[in-house]
C-alpha cells in the first residue's frame, strides 16, 4: 500500500514539474493564439461600429463561392498530405540502410520556406517559364491549374522530407533487428513490412500526416503564388473579401478564418491523442 502510494505521489510531482515548465510557452501560446481567436470571433459577431450580428456568418453559409473554396481547399490538402506520406513512406524504406548523406540530401528542402519554393515553381513551370521556353511546351502547366496541381506539387515536395524524417528516426536500429529476425523466421518483404515495419512507423507517419493536413488547411502563400484564381482556398476568400465593403468584409473574412482555426485546432487534438497512442491508433 505503501509503495502504491509512494509511486502515485512520484507520478504527480513528475506530472508537476512538467507543468511547471511547461507554464510559461503554454501561457505565451494562450496569450497570442487564444487572442487572436478571441479577436476573430468578436470581429464576426460585432462588425466595426456596429452591435452583435450573424449576419456575417448568413452571409458566409449563403456564398456558393466558400464552398467552392472549402471544397478546393480540403482536397488540395487531403490529396497533398496522401502523396506526401506515400512518398515519405516509399524512400525511407529505400534509403532506411544508407548513410547519412542520402538523408542529408533528402532533407535539404526542410528548411526552405514556401513560398521561396512556390516561386520557383512559378519561375520555372508556370506558362512561359524557363522549363516552358527550353523544352518547347510542357505537356501540363501545373501553375494556376484549375485543379491545383501546383499547390498539390509544392505541398508533396516541402512536406514529404518532413514526414521522411519521422519515418526515418522511427526505423532505427530496435527496428532493423526485429526486421532481421522476421525474415530469419521466413516472413516474406510484404509480411515483414506489414506485421514489422507499419507498425514502428505508423504513430510518426498519422501524427506528422495531421500537422502537415492542418498546415494545408490554412496556409496563404503556396496558394496565391501557384493556385488558380478560381476557386480560391478559405485563406485567399478570407482576402478577397476584404477587397469589397471594409466592415462587412472583415467580418466575413475574420468568420472564414475562425471556421479554418478551429479544424487546425481539431487536428492539432487528434495529433496529441495519436502521439500518445504507441500504434497510432
Amino acid at each position: 500500500m505503501t509503495g502504491t502510494r509512494w509511486r502515485a505521489g512520484a507520478r504527480w510531482r513528475a506530472g508537476a514539474r512538467d507543468a511547471a515548465l511547461l507554464a510559461p510557452s503554454l501561457a505565451a501560446l494562450a496569450l497570442l493564439f487564444g487572442g487572436a481567436i478571441i479577436g476573430a470571433a468578436r470581429v464576426s459577431l460585432v462588425p466595426l461600429g456596429q452591435g452583435p450580428t450573424l449576419e456575417a456568418w448568413r452571409d458566409l453559409f449563403d456564398d456558393p463561392l466558400f464552398a467552392d473554396a472549402v471544397l478546393f481547399t480540403v482536397r488540395t490538402a487531403l490529396l497533398s498530405t496522401a502523396l506526401a506520406a506515400l512518398v515519405a513512406l516509399g524512400l525511407a524504406l529505400a534509403v532506411r540502410r544508407r548513410g547519412a548523406l542520402v538523408r542529408i540530401l533528402l532533407a535539404l528542402p526542410v528548411p526552405v520556406p514556401h513560398l521561396l519554393v512556390a516561386t520557383v515553381a512559378v519561375v520555372w513551370l508556370a506558362p512561359g517559364g524557363l522549363a516552358d521556353r527550353a523544352l518547347g511546351g510542357l505537356p501540363v502547366t501545373p501553375v494556376r491549374d484549375p485543379a491545383g496541381m501546383g499547390i498539390v506539387l509544392v505541398y508533396v515536395y516541402k512536406e514529404a522530407p518532413f514526414l521522411l524524417l519521422l519515418v526515418l528516426a522511427a526505423l532505427g536500429r530496435g527496428h532493423q533487428e526485429s526486421d532481421e529476425a522476421a525474415a530469419a523466421l521466413g516472413l516474406t518483404p510484404f509480411q515483414r513490412l506489414r506485421w514489422v515495419t507499419w507498425p514502428t512507423v505508423r504513430s510518426p507517419l498519422v501524427v506528422g500526416s495531421i500537422v502537415v493536413l492542418a498546415f494545408a488547411l490554412g496556409a496563404f502563400e503556396v496558394p496565391l503564388a501557384v493556385g488558380p484564381s478560381n476557386p480560391p482556398t478559405i485563406a485567399e476568400y478570407a482576402r478577397e473579401a476584404t477587397q469589397g465593403d471594409l466592415v462587412s468584409g472583415q467580418s466575413t473574412a475574420a468568420a472564414a478564418l475562425l471556421l479554418s482555426a478551429v479544424a487546425s485546432i481539431a487536428l492539432a487534438a487528434i495529433a496529441v491523442r495519436a502521439a500518445r497512442d504507441p500504434q497510432g491508433g
